[in-house]
């Protein structure tokens, strides 16, 4: 004979935990406007559903009773006049209905039941539970006619009987004339069907059921009596169990799914009580979106149509009209200028090739021993733009890729009829502002932007919609949900048959399929259908957003191993221009930590490779910590000085790297405007007064320039008039004052003055 435990075995329920359905009843009592049933019982049924089956079990567990009833639970609430007898009845009732409508089975067992069968043996059900036989049978019925019409043993029975004491085995045993040697039984707990059946003798099989995550179990602590909380949880381990059993599926469902559902949710309401006709998800991180959108919407049955489109910063953020290279500096800096290190970080930002940018580099910058820093990427970018062949050439390429853009935006994009909006997920804005400039060639009316959140808030040509708008620091893990299985999109072609398509980069498409991406996405896929159809039945129990932020605060500060090692692994390109995808926090190794953390004042981004230190950090061993811990404390003391010095001499001698910095681009023969702190400073560094990176340069200052000019003589500073600007010849004029908009000032007044725009250079910081 084989016997079979029912819950957790064959059936699971879709709340989190058992005592989820108490919150699921709490829900529905609230929501009851007609309820006989004090408000004190409808607000806190949960808790006190809980206590009344302690108080029966301790009442009623007495001279071999080894299971109370429903009715001996709410029989205790009507002994302590807290209902009536009718009340009880309703309760009961209401448990009952829905306990069968959240229950659902565990394919994997039902099928070694329905196997068992097919070869005629003897199979029996056994379960420790105060619900009624007919019941858990009903249960059973719903989730697979077959096993509702097999034997079924329960410890509410009359005779009162529990797995956990072994008399329900031996009570069995007698019922179905069976000796413990040819029984077999099948059950998920540890104790009760597994130590005490085995010592009967019979042949024991455990089943490791699904348990919750530690991000699950973490949240629910404080949050178990939340219907919308249970549903979430229980619909992740749900899928889990219908589902694969891979670390990137899991996450899908488990993470992925919870996080984006609420935003997907939303979105659909939104955009139908506003009256849009078609949603626009943008590549790529509108992939995953648009998938599990579309599951909605067939559930749902509305009427919403959905497109992908292919775009990204590379292919939609192109200057354009008659300020193009006002509108290049907008653009770099929110493009992560940190982070452009090389010459073909430059190329790729300025979307030209390497060999196409090198002849115009000042040769500073083409030394591969020097580190770029942001200020040094300004002067280039002033240098280049103020060429005027190279902006000739990079005019050229702007307004061929814009046009290919401004075709496939009207090939794909129907402004003929409704309103419609795209899709997105996170972002500044600006990319869609600017995609908006280009649209308004062909159509003047209302652009519309959903965003899951945004970090600021900026008047512009675009309507945007917000769901949750909040700023931390960790945001780029919502980002990491959202991957696609293709590569970003780079630029536009033109096939024979006259169609645009996009062109896509190979550089982490790969990657990102070996990572798991596409079990991710089927697996948030699975989620959002199971709580959507949950929804349907539950009247709407929306996910709340602490939920969201409790979860990404959960997987980036104390991540358990699973979540961790997905997370940091999983193929990163945070500015779109790598060559390459990196893991977005890369285990350290011994000698990365070394560089990291007794390096002696370089750009940390030249030692690590990755996108998030601190989350590398939480992958590092009791050691590896240790040895940080004794770099940073010794890192300012003395010998920590002495110790690097020696180390550089001896060890990295002509090894490092220096920073390049505003001197070098400097002439020998240099005019400076400005005659202030700034103004001041940067005459010291010039004429060699001053060392800058430890060495001294020198160059002679042919002009110093200062509207007050009269004041600064007084003060025995070689300062003169902007009227000498004409006379004197020079490399550059550096206009050294710290405030853009005055500095830009001042160059409109330069340039009147006859003073060529290439030999102007202005940085924020020297």
């Amino acid at each position: 004979m084989y016997s079979f435990d029912v819950f957790d075995t064959l059936l699971t329920r879709v709340t989190a935990t058992p005592e989820g359905i108490f919150a699921l009843m709490q829900e529905a009592l609230q929501k009851e406007k007609n309820s006989h049933i004090q408000p004190y019982i409808r607000r806190n049924f949960f808790s006190l559903r809980i206590g009344a089956e302690q108080v029966a079990r301790k009442t009623y567990g007495i001279d071999g009773v080894e299971e109370v009833t429903l009715e001996q639970i709410y029989g205790v609430w009507v002994k302590e006049h807290l209902i009536t007898e009718e009340q009880a009845e309703e309760l009961g009732k209401l448990e009952r209905n829905i306990e069968v409508a959240s229950v659902h089975g565990i394919p994997e067992n039902i099928e070694k039941v329905k196997q068992l069968l097919e070869k005629r043996e003897r199979v029996v059900f056994i379960s420790d539970m105060y619900l009624d036989r007919d019941t858990i049978q009903d249960m059973l019925k719903k989730v697979d006619p077959v096993l509702g019409s097999l034997p079924l043993y329960v410890s509410s029975d009359p005779e009162k009987k529990g797995k956990w004491t072994g008399s329900l085995f031996a009570f069995v045993k007698e019922q179905e004339n069976v000796s413990y040697q040819e029984w077999h039984h099948y059950g998920d707990n540890e104790e009760s069907d597994y130590q005490i059946p085995k010592r009967f003798g019979i042949q024991c099989e455990r089943y490791q059921k699904e348990d919750l995550l530690g991000i699950e179990k973490a949240y629910l602590k404080g949050h178990e009596a939340e219907a919308s909380v249970q549903l979430s949880v229980g619909c992740a381990r749900l899928a889990r169990i219908y589902g694969k059993k891979s670390t990137a599926y899991r996450m899908g469902c488990s993470i992925g799914g919870v996080l984006l559902y609420p935003y997907i949710h939303w979105l659909l309401e939104d955009s139908r009580e506003k009256g849009m006709e078609r949603l626009y998800f943008i590549a790529r991180d509108g992939f995953l979106l648009k998938e599990m959108a579309d599951c909605l919407l067939a559930l749902r049955e509305w009427d919403i149509e959905t497109k992908y489109v292919y775009g990204s910063r590379v292919a939609w953020r192109i200057p354009e009209g008659e300020d193009w290279k006002e509108e290049v500096y907008q653009i770099y800096w929110r493009s992560y200028e940190k982070l452009i290190k090389e010459p073909s970080d430059l190329a790729a930002f300025l979307q030209v090739t390497e060999e196409e940018l090198l002849p115009y580099l000042p040769k500073v910058m083409k030394d591969p021993k020097r580190i770029w820093t942001v200020s040094a990427i300004k002067v280039t970018l002033d240098w280049l733009l103020g060429n005027q062949e190279f902006s000739k050439l990079l005019s050229k390429k702007y307004q061929e890729k814009r046009e290919l853009l401004l075709a496939y935006l009207q090939q794909e994009i129907d402004t003929k009829k409704g309103a419609f909006a795209f899709v997105d997920l996170a972002g500044t804005g600006f990319t869609q502002e600017c995609v908006a400039r280009v649209m308004r060639e062909y159509y003047t009316g209302e652009i519309h932007n959903y965003f899951y959140r945004r970090d600021m808030v900026k008047e512009g040509q675009c309507t945007s919609h917000v769901f949750y708008p909040y700023y931390v620091r960790f945001y780029v893990l919502l980002e990491m949900m959202c991957r696609a299985p293709h590569g970003q999109t780079m630029g536009y072609q033109r096939k024979q048959e006259g169609r645009v398509e996009p062109i896509l980069s190979t550089a982490d498409g790969e990657a990102i399929k070996e990572h798991g991406v596409p079990e991710f996405i089927e697996g948030a896929k699975e989620f959002a259908i199971l709580y959507e159809q949950v929804l349907g039945k539950q009247k709407n129990l929306v996910l709340e957003n602490r939920q969201i932020l409790s979860y990404l605060e959960y997987i980036y500060y104390r991540p358990d191993k699973e979540v961790m090692e997905y997370f940091a692994e999983m193929p990163n390109m945070l500015t779109g221009r790598e060559q390459k995808a990196v893991p977005f926090a890369p285990k350290l190794t011994k000698k990365e930590i070394h560089r990291l953390f007794w390096r002696q004042d370089k750009p940390f981004d030249h030692y690590y490779m990755g996108s998030d230190l601190d989350y590398s950090l939480l992958r590092c061993s009791k050691r590896q910590k240790k040895q940080i811990k004794r770099y940073q404390a010794a890192y300012h003391t003395w010998y920590g000085r002495l110790e690097r010095k020696w180390y550089q001499r001896i060890y990295r001698k002509g090894q490092e790297k220096d920073k390049v910095i505003l001197l070098d681009f400097l002439g020998e023969r240099v005019a400076i405007y400005g005659a202030g702190k700034k103004g001041q400073e940067l005459y010291q560094q010039v004429t060699g007064k001053r060392k800058v990176n430890g060495r001294k340069y020198h160059a002679e200052v042919v002009l110093w320039i200062d509207q007050n000019a009269g004041q600064c003589q007084k003060e025995g500073l070689p300062v003169v008039g902007l009227e000498q600007v004409r006379s004197v010849a020079y490399d550059q004029l550096v206009i050294a004052i710290a405030k853009k908009e005055t500095a830009e000032k001042v160059k409109q007044t330069l340039l009147t003055y006859g003073v060529p725009e290439e030999k102007i250079v202005w940085v924020y910081d020297c």
